[in-house]
């Protein structure tokens, strides 16, 4: 099982929770929900992966309210994005990079 597997299903097992009967499914690797917009119903796409480097909140910790649910409705409360550096290339990976390409005649 890959990395991560169980930790999105976990993910998905909460998304299928908060939503409710506006939880449709999931197809492809992809979750889908309902939303309002304008009066309409859209769906909405959800995919899940898992961050080769996670990313840290500026501040420490989200905000949560004090049920311990998300708030998306205060727009009181915000977060400054926090900039990442570029993943760099290792030399050890563009080492073993060149061994594959050799072995495989490329």
């Amino acid at each position: 099982m890959a990395k991560g597997a169980i930790a999105k299903s976990e993910v998905t097992s909460r998304i299928e929770a908060a939503f409710g009967t506006d939880y449709i499914g999931e197809v492809d690797k992809k979750i889908y929900v309902w939303a309002n917009e304008n009066g309409e119903r859209v769906q909405v796409a959800l995919s899940l992966t898992c961050p080769k480097n996670p990313v840290s909140v500026v501040g420490g910790s989200i905000p949560e309210t004090a049920s311990g649910d998300w708030d998306f409705d205060d727009d009181a409360v915000a977060t400054t994005p926090t900039v990442m550096a570029k993943a760099e290339i290792t030399q050890e990976e563009k080492d073993k990079v060149a061994d594959l390409m050799a072995k495989l005649g490329l």
